[in-house]
């Protein structure tokens, strides 16, 4: 068990809060956070409740720093990226957001995503409901009969793209009696076949084509959001019935009928989907919502909305199509009315004052905590030296990160050197936060030290690259640098 978490049930007041989730309590409101704490108090409520949580903040640059530190507690993380909506018929999106959305989508229904990292902007976005995006999945087992032809239909429906030989996610080929699919961006399933039975199933790795495991059966899930939710002939005939006479449109469907529907889809949204959900109604029921930062979230969403309406108005003003995902997305009055249908936790910084009537009921079963953050920069040993001696004078449990194995025990020399008193009591581990943090109401300090070494390296580079050149380098003339810890 990671040590900053198994600290916590030792405290009365982290056992009321997580009895209070257990028991359904929502929404919940915990105050005074840093920005690592958060990350700390969402991962441990996943621990300790034994269910899945899905993290929602304000921006993707956000997004990413939580997911970056959430690498530290675990490695199974998914994130859910915005979708690029385009106002005109080209289909520019990458593939990595692609993958990724429907990689997470995918690990949501199969109930393995434990951890899911998303932004109010992807979350606004609607979707593909359930029901249609899975109503195609299909599991092949060993020993099992099929019907070679059926399996290329389906694997055409859940998108996949038939090749000569699978090079990456997404692609499937047949030679002989060897199917080939490509389930991720390394792994792929290769079913032997004997006859029309399958002699056996192995996982194969895509780059050098080699079979690895074997696994008696495997489902076979989407490789693309866009699914088709009914035949393309019923899609044309409601696409039609908008203008059967627009030459536009007509251009379109025969592009439709061709096979070439995918950049289409924005356009015609709701004539290819009319059943239409948004994230959060494939995690209600299973998650728990963690929501950073309610009022950034608030300002965010309404400004979505804004450069949205801006971008049709635009549009309109020059007498072009507006594509129907640009009418589709969500505000934030039904946001917060969506995420009423799942049990919700505030995460802030500090006590906020009105948002919404949702966020003051969370105050009312809201938790104050006291967490400061705890940063060292440019090589500030001797403060940090300073910080873990206090650390120990008043008891606290001290875990330093050290970013990686090497420096683990680089650090622990330093400590025997620099600490007259015992050490041992110091959790010394490889990994990393973005910032260290202290917090007073669990009597546990934090400190995150790979910068420490990192410009200590640096430093040492710029010296043996000056004497590598032939340079005089005077010491007294090095200036010292002031540091800080807050």
């Amino acid at each position: 068990m990671n040590e900053i978490v198994k600290v916590l049930p030792n405290f009365k007041k982290f056992n009321d809060y997580i009895n209070n989730v257990k028991a359904g309590v929502s929404p919940i409101m915990l105050s005074g956070l840093t920005d690592s704490g958060k990350v700390h108090f969402a991962y441990s409520t996943m621990f300790y409740t034994e269910k899945p949580i899905c993290i929602i903040t304000y921006n993707d640059m956000q997004a990413k720093k939580i997911l970056k530190d959430l690498e530290y507690f675990s490695d199974n993380i998914k994130y859910f990226p915005k979708r690029e909506i385009l106002s005109y018929d080209y289909l520019a999106e990458s593939k990595d957001i692609s993958y990724e959305r429907i990689n997470c989508l995918n690990s949501i229904y199969d109930k393995k995503a434990k951890v899911i990292v998303t932004t109010i902007e992807a979350v606004s976005q609607e979707i593909v409901a359930k029901e249609t995006l899975y109503n195609n999945i299909f599991t092949l087992k060993e020993g099992m009969s099929i019907d070679l032809e059926n399996i290329k239909i389906k694997l055409n429906g859940l998108g996949y793209e038939r090749c000569d030989l699978v090079e990456q996610v997404a692609e499937y080929s047949i030679r002989g009696g060897i199917i080939d699919i490509g389930v991720s961006s390394k792994k792929g399933i290769r079913i032997e076949l004997w006859g029309d039975v399958i002699d056996s199933l192995r996982e194969f790795d895509i780059e050098s084509q080699r079979s690895t495991d074997k696994t008696k059966k495997v489902t076979i899930f989407p490789a693309s959001e866009f699914v088709l939710e009914d035949d393309i002939d019923k899609i044309i005939k409601r696409i039609e019935n908008k203008s059967s006479k627009d030459k536009k449109i007509l251009e379109d469907i025969e592009f439709i009928k061709n096979g070439d529907y995918l950049s289409k889809i924005d356009k015609y949204f709701n004539s290819f989907y009319q059943k239409r959900e948004t994230i959060i109604d494939y995690l209600k029921d299973k998650y728990i919502i963690f929501l950073d930062e309610i009022g950034k979230i608030k300002v965010r969403s309404e400004n979505i909305i804004k450069d949205n309406n801006n971008i049709i108005k635009t549009l309109l003003e020059k007498k072009k199509e507006v594509p129907e995902s640009f009418t589709n997305l969500r505000d934030y009055i039904k946001f917060i009315e969506e995420i009423k249908k799942v049990q919700t936790i505030y995460l802030e910084k500090q006590d906020i004052g009105f948002v919404d009537k949702q966020s003051m009921h969370a105050k009312r079963n809201g938790y104050s905590f006291s967490y400061r953050e705890v940063k060292f920069f440019r090589s500030s040993m001797d403060l940090c030296i300073q910080e873990i001696q206090q650390a120990k004078k008043d008891k606290k449990t001290i875990i330093i990160l050290t970013g990686d194995k090497n420096n683990e025990k680089k650090f622990r020399q330093i400590l025997d050197e620099k600490i007259e008193s015992n050490t041992d009591d110091i959790i010394i581990q490889s990994g990393e936060l973005s910032a260290g943090f202290e917090c007073f109401d669990f009597n546990l300090l934090v400190i995150s030290a790979k910068e420490l070494f990192s410009s200590t390296l640096k430093k040492r580079r710029k010296l043996s690259q000056e004497f590598k050149q032939g340079e005089t380098v005077i010491f007294s003339d090095l200036k010292p640098r002031r540091l800080y810890c807050s």
